[in-house]
């Protein structure tokens, strides 16, 4: 997750406290909190344990799972506002491929973010699924 662009002002102050949650498959994380910016650059990595998926491997490798991120904005009282979503699919590595140009590692893409029907700024990120081989982690 490296930064967000062009978010709205969801404090009176005119700026926001973002912070993005990840969804996959049945796990989630978050970034941290950025206070009062609409350009918020996180910079940061989300990591993803031991996830178990189910079906062809081909499949998985062409079609992987999709990835839900939502902004939202850290009141400093009460719930955090949803600000935004966006959808992305992550660049699948086999156990057996080389983890090396062209395809790796995968570049920094803008993915727009949606509040309803309306746009809500651009997501700028990079997203990768690693399976790992019989070796274990020692592989990666």
């Amino acid at each position: 997750m490296y930064q967000a662009r062009g978010l709205f002002a969801a404090d009176s102050s005119g700026l926001s406290d973002p912070f993005a949650r990840v969804f996959f498959i049945n796990q989630s994380q978050c970034t941290e909190v950025l206070n009062e910016t609409l350009c918020p650059t996180w910079d940061q990595m989300l990591v993803f344990d031991n996830l178990e998926l189910y079906g062809e491997a081909q499949e998985l490798r062409d079609d992987p799972p999709i990835i839900v991120i939502e902004i939202y904005d850290q009141d400093t009282m009460g719930k955090a506002d949803f600000m935004g979503r966006t959808f992305a699919k992550p660049l699948v590595k086999m156990a057996d491929e080389g983890y090396c140009p062209p395809r790796f590692p995968p570049q920094l893409e803008y993915y727009q973010i949606y509040r309803g029907n309306a746009t809500a700024g651009d997501l700028l990120a990079a997203f990768e699924l690693l399976q790992i081989g019989p070796a274990g982690k020692a592989d990666l």
